[in-house]
């Protein structure tokens, strides 16, 4: 035990390193996530057939397929598809944020869904337009509904992160692979890897609990003012 202590302070550098991408690439593809999602559940109940079941489509093919079948599809596919070559971090970033997206584009449906329908039909007949009255009226409210569950996803984006190192993207768990090709400590490197995990994503989780008990995602009713 002593002895991996010893290595994973030798090795600390690299050990951050590889956490610092993990957090990036987190981040990143959330916050492009939060913004594909919302396009994509505004798609899905447009008036506009084409575009409801195009979007219909993403989002069902972004939540029911493995993450790893599309880091493969997006590294190694596209190229061939469309033209379309991205490095590995970039890769990573487009299919982390397709599945994220995904299962947000249900998380801000079921926020609009379930605003009360008499401020819409109260906003129609003050005359707004549907564009207006979805701006002013139901995303504020949806968007604050559907907070809880956007953090919930970031955990979940966090922890799909370690598949990425599988095309090379340096991050904790591609350093743990190169920490161990050095020393030859499996176990221990790995047991020391999976700890961190733990403890980062039990310390974002306690925050996300934290945060969901404190905010007023029920009864939002000062956009719709």
């Amino acid at each position: 035990m002593q002895r991996t202590l010893n290595i994973l302070l030798e090795y600390r550098d690299v050990v951050f390193y590889g956490l610092g991408v993990t957090f990036a690439l987190s981040i990143m593809a959330m916050a492009l996530a939060l913004i594909v999602g919302l396009i994509a559940a505004l798609g899905t109940m447009s008036r506009y057939k084409l575009i409801r079941w195009v979007a219909i489509f993403y989002v069902e093919f972004c939540r029911n397929t493995p993450i790893l079948v599309q880091l493969f599809w997006v590294h190694y596919a596209w190229p061939e598809l469309f033209g379309i070559k991205f490095t590995a971090f970039y890769s990573s970033l487009v299919a982390l944020t397709l599945q994220t997206s995904g299962y947000l584009a249900e998380e801000y449906r079921g926020g609009i869904e379930s605003v009360d329908k008499g401020q819409v039909e109260a906003g129609t007949s003050l005359g707004m337009s549907p564009s207006r009255l979805m701006a002013k009226i139901v995303l504020p409210q949806a968007i604050m509904r559907s907070v809880p569950g956007m953090l919930n996803q970031f955990v979940t984006c966090f922890k799909s992160t370690s598949i990425v190192s599988v095309i090379a993207v340096p991050d904790l768990m591609y350093q743990a692979g190169m920490i161990v090709s050095a020393t030859f400590l499996t176990m221990p490197i790995y047991t020391m890897v999976a700890v961190i995990y733990f403890v980062v994503v039990f310390a974002i989780s306690r925050l996300v609990r934290w945060l969901t008990r404190r905010l007023p995602t029920a009864g939002y009713y000062g956009a719709a003012r």
